[in-house]
C-alpha cells in the first residue's frame, strides 16, 4: 500500500514561499527609481534600463524580465520532471524493498512456527512416556506395597489390643477395693483375647532396573520412531560408477582404484568423473543421511537429478542438475553455485550431513559431527533425485581413503 508522504515542515516551506521583508517582490530599482524591466544573467537579479548602462554591468549578458521568466520556468519543468522521475524511482524502489522485508517477515515466522512445532512434537513424545512410565511405576510398586501395608496394618492392630490390655491392668491394679479388684481381675482372666501371631517384618525387592537404567538412553531408543526425517539407510548403486572406483563394506563405500576397471556402459554410468550415485534416489519427502570424509583431501557430496549429465567433463552446479559441496586441496571448501561460493567451517567436517527437503525446494549441508550449518541450495525440484559422490583423485597416496554412506543407527 503506498505510504503518504511526508509533510513540508514550515522552514521547508519558508524556503519554496519566502516571508518577511525579504520576500516581498520588488517593481523599482533602488538605485534608479526606475521599473524593473531587464534581468543580469551574471548577477542574476532584476535591473532598470539605467543599470545597463553602469560600469558594474557594462560587460553582463541581460534578458527582458519576461524572456528570463520563460528560460526559467523551461529550466524548471525539466528538473521538475527529474526530480518527478526520481522520485517514482525511489517509490518503486521502496515498495520492493518494503515486499522483501514482508517476505522475509513472514519466512523469519514460518520457521519460528516450525521451530516451536517440531520442539512441541518432541515435547508431546516425552511427557506421554514420562506419564506412561509413571503410571507403570505405580502399578508396579503397588503390587510390591500391598502385603507390606497389610503386614503394617496388623501389626498396628495388635498394638492397640495390647495397649488396651495395658490400660485395663493397670486400672485394676490401681484398684483400692479389695472385692472390686477380686471382680476386675476375674473379668480379666475370662474375657476373650484375641490371638496375634509373631510380628516379623516383610520385605520387598524393587527392580531398580526397571526405571532407574539407561533411561535416557531407552527412551531415545524409543523416540527414533517420531524422528523426522529417519536417516535414509543408503547403498551406491554400481552402474553408476565410474570405472576408477571400487565399490567397498556392502556398496556404502567408494574409493578411487589404482587400475581402470573393465565395465559395461552403462548410458547412466559417469565415464570421465570419478562419481557414483546412490541406488534409490527420491521425488518427494524429506531425508537425511550422513557420509563419512575423514582424512581425505578431495571429496564431493551432494545430490543429482536423474537426467544430469554424466558422460564427459561434467559441470557441477544447480544449473547443471546438481547441488553439492567439495573439498579441495585439504582446506579449500566450496558450495558449488555459479560462480563456487567459499565456505569456512570452523574445523574439518568429518562427517557431512545433507538433508533434502523435496516440496520445500531445499538441500542442505552440515557438518554432523557438531550439526553445524555449512550451506543451504534453494531450488524448485520436478526430477527424482539422487545422492550424489565423489571421493575426488587419489592425489598420490595422500586421499586413497573412501567416501562412505554412514549407516545410523538410532
Amino acid at each position: 500500500m503506498p505510504q503518504p508522504e511526508p509533510a513540508l515542515s514550515d522552514k521547508d516551506m519558508e524556503a519554496v514561499h519566502p516571508q518577511g521583508e525579504e520576500g516581498k517582490r520588488k517593481v523599482y530599482c533602488e538605485e534608479h527609481g526606475e521599473t524593473l524591466k531587464m534581468y543580469c544573467t551574471v548577477d542574476q537579479t532584476p535591473m532598470c534600463l539605467l543599470c545597463i548602462d553602469t560600469e558594474t554591468h557594462r560587460d553582463h549578458n541581460f534578458n527582458p524580465i519576461s524572456e528570463a521568466v520563460r528560460i526559467y520556468k523551461n529550466e524548471l519543468r525539466s528538473s521538475l520532471n527529474a526530480l518527478k522521475e526520481r522520485k517514482a524511482m525511489f517509490t518503486g524502489i521502496m515498495y520492493k524493498q518494503e515486499h522483501r522485508i514482508s517476505a522475509l517477515k513472514g519466512t523469519i515466522e514460518g520457521l519460528t512456527r516450525h521451530v516451536s512445532e517440531e520442539f512441541a512434537r518432541m515435547r508431546r513424545f516425552l511427557d506421554e512416556r514420562e506419564k506412561g512410565l509413571k503410571k507403570e511405576l505405580a502399578e508396579y510398586t503397588s503390587g510390591l506395597l500391598q502385603p507390606l501395608e497389610e503386614n503394617l496394618r496388623g501389626i498396628q492392630r495388635a498394638l492397640i489390643s495390647i495397649q488396651k490390655d495395658i490400660i485395663y491392668c493397670q486400672a485394676t491394679a490401681n484398684q483400692r477395693d479389695s472385692l472390686q479388684f477380686l471382680q476386675e481381675i476375674n473379668w480379666l482372666r475370662e474375657r476373650p483375647h484375641e490371638e496375634f501371631q509373631h510380628p516379623s517384618v516383610v520385605s520387598a525387592k524393587l527392580s531398580l532396573g526397571l526405571f532407574k537404567g539407561p533411561l535416557q538412553y531407552r527412551v531415545w531408543k524409543e523416540m527414533r520412531n517420531s524422528i523426522s526425517p529417519v536417516p535414509a539407510p543408503l547403498t551406491l548403486d554400481p552402474d553408476t560408477a565410474n570405472p576408477w572406483l571400487v565399490l567397498l563394506q556392502d556398496m556404502t563405500s567408494a574409493g578411487v582404484n589404482e587400475t581402470w576397471q573393465e565395465v559395461t556402459d552403462d548410458p547412466r554410468r559417469f565415464d570421465s568423473s570419478p562419481c557414483v550415485l546412490a541406488s534409490g534416489g527420491f521425488r518427494a519427502g524429506r531425508h537425511y543421511w550422513e557420509v563419512e570424509v575423514r582424512g581425505k583431501t578431495e571429496w564431493v557430496v551432494g545430490v543429482a537429478r536423474e537426467s544430469a549429465e554424466r558422460k564427459g567433463d561434467i559441470t557441477l552446479s544447480p544449473q547443471d542438475g546438481y547441488w553439492a559441496v567439495w573439498l579441495r586441496n585439504g582446506s579449500n571448501y566450496r558450495a558449488l553455485t555459479s560462480p563456487p561460493t567459499r565456505l569456512a567451517p570452523t574445523s574439518d567436517p568429518g562427517k557431512v550431513g545433507v538433508y533434502l527437503d523435496y516440496e520445500g525446494g531445499q538441500v542442505s549441508f552440515y557438518d554432523a559431527d557438531r550439526m553445524s550449518h555449512l550451506y543451504t541450495f534453494s531450488a524448485m525440484f520436478t526430477e527424482k533425485l539422487y545422492p550424489f559422490f565423489s571421493p575426488g583423485l587419489r592425489d598420490g597416496r595422500r586421499n586413497s581413503a573412501p567416501v562412505t554412506v554412514y549407516q545410523l543407527k538410532l
